[in-house]
This record gives C-alpha cells, structure tokens and sequence, in this order.
C-alpha cells in the first residue's frame, strides 16, 4: 500500500511538475508581413510612413538592422523559414515550387515537442496548409484568413477569447496588405504628390500614385500589429510573452523583391521580450530568417534537429552576444516563367557581392510583365501595371527615364558594393582594380557555396533574351 501511494505521489509530482514548466514557457506571437521593405516603417528611419505600433514595439525590445531573408521570393523565404535550411538545402528555390527535398524536415515538429500548440493564421506558408512543401505538420492548428480590411483582427481574437488549451502558444500571424494589389488610391492618408521616391527610380505621377498606395498598406499592417498586441496583452500573460514583427521580403519595386539587393532580403525584425530585451535596443548583428525558429526552439528549452543552417539568436536578443553570422548568403531563381533571373549574392561585412548568372538575359519581374505583355486589365492595373507603363512612356522622350529603364533591365556578371558608403547599391566596384582582392575573395565564397549546396543553376522557365528585347516596347491597349 505504501508503494502505491509512494507511485502515486510521484506521478503526482510529475504532472504538477509538467504543467508548472509548461506555464512558466514563453508564448511567442510572431507577426509576418508580406513584401514590407525594410526601410518603410518608423523604426527604420522613415519620416514619411507612419507606423507607430513598429515603434513601440521597438521601444520595448529590440530593433535588427542586418536581417535578411534566404530568397526574394514568398515561397523559397517561408519554405527556409520552417526548415531552417537554404533554398538549394531544403529543395524549394523558385517561386511556386512546392516539393522538398528527400529528407527535409519541418521544424515545427521542434516546437510541438516542447508542448507548444502552434497555431497559424493568415498567409504564414506559401499556398496554404496542403500545397506548402511539408513544412507544416498536420497538427499545426489553421485558423480561417480574414478580409483584408479586418484591421480589428477578430479571427485571433475570437480564436484568443474561445481557446481551451492551457498549453503555451507559439502563434504566427500573416500580413498581406502590403502585397500587391495594394489599397485603392482613395484610401491612401497621403497624398500621391507629397511622395519622394528613391532617387534611383524614376518619378512619375502614377508611380507617385502607387507608392501612396503601398504607404497606406504598411500603416494597414501597423494598425493591425496593434490590435494582434492588444488581443495578446488581454488572453495572454503579457510578462511571458515574446513579439516577433518581420517581413518575407522587399517591396514589389524595382530592385527590391525578385532582386537580391538590400532593398529585396534585407528584413525588417523587431522582438520584445518582457524581462529579458533591453527596451530600445538595436543590433548590428548579422542573422537570416533561417535562424528565428531555431531561436524560438532554444528558448523554449528544445533542440533544433541536427544538420540545419540555420541557428539560435537567443544571446543576442539578451544582450549576451552582439555578432551571430561572420557572412550572409542569398539566392534568386524566378517564379515559373516570370522573374527567370537567377542570382546568388553574399554579404560579408560592409561589402556585398552580387553574381548575375546570366547576363545576357533581360532583367523581367511581375510588375514590368503585366504592364508589357498582356493587354492591360483591371486586375494588372492593380498590381501596378500603371505605374509601370507611365516609365515606358516617359522613356519616349525623356533620356532619363530610359536610362532607369536600362539600369532596371539589364546587369553586369558581378557586382561588387561597399554597403557602408553606398546602401543603395548604385555604384558598381566590381570593375575598380584597388577592390579587385575583395571581389575575388567574395568570388571565391559563391563558388565553394554554389558547389557545397549542389547549387544546379537551373532556370525556372524560359528567358528572355536581351538581344530580343526592347525596354521600349509596350503591348498594352489603349
């Protein structure tokens, strides 16, 4: 009898045991935007944007200005994300492409180990639940999409509000305003003409339009940010809960998304972490996308699965460790037969190089095709297509825009920039002989990078070839 009891008490002691650690255990809320750039919210230095649940998500934790996701792209970016590998590790290079590799595994399955119940709602994958590649286990909870304009977000709060489960939450939520189409021009709190675009790009009044639109779009995924936070703080213990705000990748905008310029997979990613982030700090420190989930599943006591490239910034957000990547590698392949442009880049210090596998191929996006290739419809129109042939007309007579126009389509084998002094990445040093030790050793890391990763250099459709193709050609209908 006493044996039994002697059990009994012990598994006692077990459950309470069990149940203590789970509530002690951080809930992570970690909201994702889609195609937000880096430089488009207050955090980040604009003065234009207003985004003022960034900020003070900023004020309370802390802000990194060297993330950068694997790919410019929606799907090889989530796809890297939830395995914590590079593209040509995990299988899904292009966009669209669906199928990891023999092997690869989610790293959800992580954090379910540690009794988390992981939740997603709204465009956290790539192309939902059954079309994502096998990143997300059956287990993961899927929560209903909500209309663009619910900026109250009550799918989280009425899932938040009825939820039984006592097990900690590892929430991730997806953004989508700031992906094309953006908010009709009428929403838009600025007006089109008071927008100054980067000097780069060619100023129109349509592109001026557009540019007010996406504005509106990003103060959309602030003011939602702001209610995921106020939902959170009133079902979830706000002193045992960790924030996460980032993005897939740039802007749809020339040399941003598509492209691997800083503008196209340099990130936005802010985190608060109550007790243990100094408020309003920033860091230089180096990390990928590839690194968040096995962040998360070291704080949540876990062990990420060997072999992965991803790796844990948890001493970095506690102030322990200030550097966490010595380099920073990046890859763009295209998206079934648009954006066929591949591209491999690596960023190591203030220098970042860039190589153009293919040169003689015109430089082609979404935004540019729907404007040239297909007679203009309302649905193109709204994923810029305006904007676009505004350029194209432009170029007629003003030798400016042309110029723009060139720069866009066309680019060098190699690319070579000094970040520091030129974080635009508008002057080339590729050709400068007194750089000629960096670029061959940044050469030299893609090349043992493409060989190390079994990098196929294949294409994801056919090219288009410059020597076929005029920057002043436009198919669309009056």
């Amino acid at each position: 009898m006493i044996i039994i009891k002697k059990i009994i008490w012990f598994c006692f002691l077990l459950a309470y045991s069990f149940c203590f650690s789970q509530a002690k255990k951080l809930n992570f809320v970690i909201v994702i935007a889609d195609d937000h750039g880096v430089l488009h919210s207050t955090p980040y230095g604009s003065t234009i944007i207003q985004t003022p649940n960034m900020q003070k998500l900023a004020d309370e934790g802390m802000r990194f200005d060297n993330a950068y996701v694997a790919s410019p792209a929606c799907a090889p970016s989530r796809a890297a994300l939830f395995t914590g590998l590079m593209p040509y590790n995990n299988g899904i290079v292009g966009n669209h492409e669906m199928n990891l590799k023999q092997g690869v595994q989610s790293l959800i399955p992580s954090l379910i180990d540690q009794g988390y119940e992981v939740v997603f709602q709204g465009k956290v994958a790539h192309g939902g639940k059954n079309h994502h590649g096998g990143y997300i286990p059956n287990n993961v909870k899927v929560l209903k999409r909500s209309p663009r304009k619910d900026t109250k977000m009550s799918v989280v709060a009425n899932f938040l509000k009825n939820r039984k489960d006592t097990r900690p939450l590892a929430l991730f939520i997806g953004c989508i305003d700031t992906h094309t189409p953006f908010p009709p021009a009428g929403e838009s709190r600025i007006k089109p003409e008071d927008v100054v675009i980067n000097k780069r790009i060619y100023t129109t009044p349509e592109a001026q339009l557009e540019m007010s639109r996406y504005i509106q779009a990003v103060e959309n995924v602030d003011i939602k940010l702001g209610s995921i936070r106020k939902i959170a703080k009133t079902y979830l213990n706000p002193d045992i809960t960790m924030t996460l705000y980032t993005s897939d990748h740039g802007m749809a905008w020339p040399f941003a998304k598509w492209s691997l310029y800083e503008t196209g997979i340099r990130s936005p990613l802010i985190v608060s972490w109550p007790g243990k982030i100094k408020p309003k700090t920033s860091t230089n420190a180096m990390v990928s996308w590839i690194d968040i989930v096995p962040t998360l599943i070291d704080i949540a006591d876990g062990k990420t699965p060997k072999n992965i490239d991803g790796k844990s910034f948890a001493k970095v957000l506690i102030g322990k460790k200030t550097k966490l990547r010595k380099a920073i590698y990046a890859t763009h392949k295209g998206d079934k037969e648009k954006n066929v442009y591949p591209i491999r880049s690596v960023r190591v210090g203030h220098w970042k190089y860039i190589l153009n596998l293919h040169p003689e191929f015109a430089y082609t996006t979404h935004t540019d095709a729907w404007a040239t290739e297909v007679p203009m419809t309302k649905l193109h129109a709204n994923h810029a297509g305006h904007h676009w042939s505004s350029y194209i007309e432009a170029a007629k007579t003003d030798p400016a825009a042309a110029a723009f126009l060139k720069d866009y389509h066309t680019n060098p084998a190699e690319e070579l920039y000094n970040i520091e002094l030129d974080p635009f990445e508008q002057n080339n040093l590729a050709g400068n002989p007194e750089n000629s030790k960096k670029l061959k050793s940044l050469r030299k890391l893609i090349s043992k990078r493409m060989i190390e990763v079994n990098d196929d250099e294949s294409l994801s459709g056919p090219p288009k070839l410059l020597e076929n193709f005029s920057i002043m050609e436009s198919k669309i209908k009056p």
